[in-house]
């Protein structure tokens, strides 16, 4: 039963790292030993806020959101879909970076303040979870794992990095449109309140532009 537990999370984890990595298949048995399936039921917290996130998750299925709080208002600042890493990644860079004397002030105030950031599912949600530590140990153990855990750190740039793109250059409506073509079947199942909030408008002016582009 375990062997073929940890083949399945080989086979997805292939699946998903195939277009960016390509490797034998004992590499994806080797880091399925390492990862396990979490699951999580609709607006289960998945870390808290102001609490050192412990895992990165691979969404396989489900949804999760990344949501900060401010003025009693939740405030989405991410939605991570099938195939999306999540977690507080910000949280696990604070705890891999040496707090040493020689660092900036700017880098010190970083790693000392806690993460605001908290993660909920969003919907019955079932993910693949690294440790931390499992996480990091694959840049010191072999030249793959030092790929993989490279590529892992790039998608997540680049998901970010295109998300302030889009925030700096695209209209709400855009936006929206853009993630209707992205995500069609998996948006239906998100709330308006946090596609709203990660769009930067209100459910209301969401509704509008709903109205308008269903005309």
């Amino acid at each position: 039963m375990a062997l073929n537990y940890e083949i399945s999370i080989a086979n997805k984890l292939q699946s998903f790292f195939e277009p960016y990595i390509k490797a034998d298949a004992t590499v994806w048995s080797a880091l399925a030993e390492r990862m396990s399936v979490k699951r999580f039921n609709k607006n289960e917290l998945i870390k808290a806020a102001n609490k050192k996130e412990s895992h990165l998750y691979l969404v396989t299925q489900g949804s999760a959101g990344l949501f900060v709080s401010k003025d009693g208002h939740d405030i989405c600042i991410d939605l991570c879909y099938v195939g999306h890493f999540t977690g507080d990644y910000y949280s696990l860079l604070q705890q891999q970076i040496p707090q040493q004397q020689d660092i900036t002030n700017e880098v010190a105030a970083l790693l000392l303040q806690n993460s605001p950031i908290y993660v909920m599912a969003l919907e019955a949600t079932e993910t693949l979870a690294i440790t931390k530590a499992d996480l990091f140990s694959l840049y010191n153990e072999s030249d793959i794992g030092r790929i993989i855990a490279g590529k892992i750190a790039e998608l997540l740039y680049m998901q970010k990095q295109s998300q302030q793109i889009e925030i700096l250059t695209m209209t709400a409506e855009q936006r929206y449109i853009q993630m209707l073509a992205q995500y069609p079947d998996m948006l239906q199942k998100t709330a308006g309140k946090h596609i709203a909030s990660y769009l930067g408008i209100s459910p209301e002016s969401l509704s509008r532009i709903k109205k308008k582009l269903a005309s």
